[in-house]
């Protein structure tokens, strides 16, 4: 993890940086995720439902121009964000702190995504970012062990210390 995601009192922080706009909408959008099978003798194909997509976050702002820096160095900082990766070369993984999120049982996201757009009427830029859920695969094995009883009597067990050598206890 890299860093935590904060959505406060109109503002976005990513890591340590603010992103300097204003925050006007935060969606999240979460999907099925179907296996297509044709079956012989029929037209179509059968959809079985197999699990879910990751969750996409969708996080809109509006870019100022203001005495300190224009909507487009304010642009500029932010494409830096969404290019900004690790030590290993790989996109940053942020962890959430939002209550939104937090209901959806969202803890960690990647910036996935950077849409601009401006028009002739405004000295502003409106942004679009996407993140995407991030559930590495360690995560979705601890989540499936948890839920199995017989795998928490035996993460409960002292490792290689059997009755006989506890002496009863």
């Amino acid at each position: 993890m890299d860093g935590y995601i904060t959505f406060e009192h109109g503002e976005l922080k990513l890591g340590d940086t603010l992103v300097l706009g204003v925050l006007s909408r935060l969606s999240v959008d979460g999907k099925v995720r179907f296996d297509e099978a044709e079956q012989d003798g029929l037209s179509g194909k059968v959809k079985v439902p197999m699990g879910w997509d990751d969750a996409a976050v969708s996080v809109t702002m509006e870019l100022l121009t203001d005495a300190e820096s224009t909507c487009y160095d304010k642009l500029t900082s932010l494409s830096r964000l969404y290019k900004g990766h690790d030590s290993g070369g790989n996109p940053m993984v942020y962890r959430t702190t939002n209550a939104h999120l937090a209901a959806r049982n969202i803890d960690e996201i990647v910036f996935d995504g950077l849409n601009s757009s401006e028009n002739n009427q405004s000295d502003s830029i409106i942004v679009s970012l996407r993140f995407v859920e991030h559930n590495p695969p360690i995560q979705l094995v601890e989540k499936r062990s948890a839920s199995n009883p017989a795998s928490e009597a035996t993460a409960s067990a002292d490792p290689g210390l059997s009755e006989h050598i506890l002496g009863g206890r």
